[in-house]
């Protein structure tokens, strides 16, 4: 029998390191993630405080998400209002 965690069932948005090295915008996550349709939604998702990542909850929409993000392990979930969750992994 084969188990998978909780992560195995999210999905997921995966980034090589150099992807990583200038950052990516909290919108353009959201919108990879299929979380909004236009990046007017995801600023306004990001405004209205129902975006998270980890445990912060992040306030402007030009937040980046960068390598260092990665130092304590390879996922990060995101997560926008209730119910929808992603993780951002680094790989390689």
């Amino acid at each position: 029998m084969t188990h998978l965690s909780v992560n195995d069932r999210i999905p997921a948005l995966e980034f090589a390191p150099e992807a990583l090295k200038n950052g990516i915008e909290v919108i353009s996550l959201i919108l990879m993630a299929g979380f909004a349709k236009t990046s007017a939604e995801a600023h306004d998702l990001v405004m209205g405080g129902v975006v998270w990542i980890e445990e912060k909850q992040i306030s402007d929409p030009q937040h980046q998400v960068l390598s260092y993000a990665f130092d304590d392990g390879e996922i990060l979930r995101l997560s926008v209002g209730a119910g929808k969750q992603t993780t951002i992994r680094r790989i390689g």
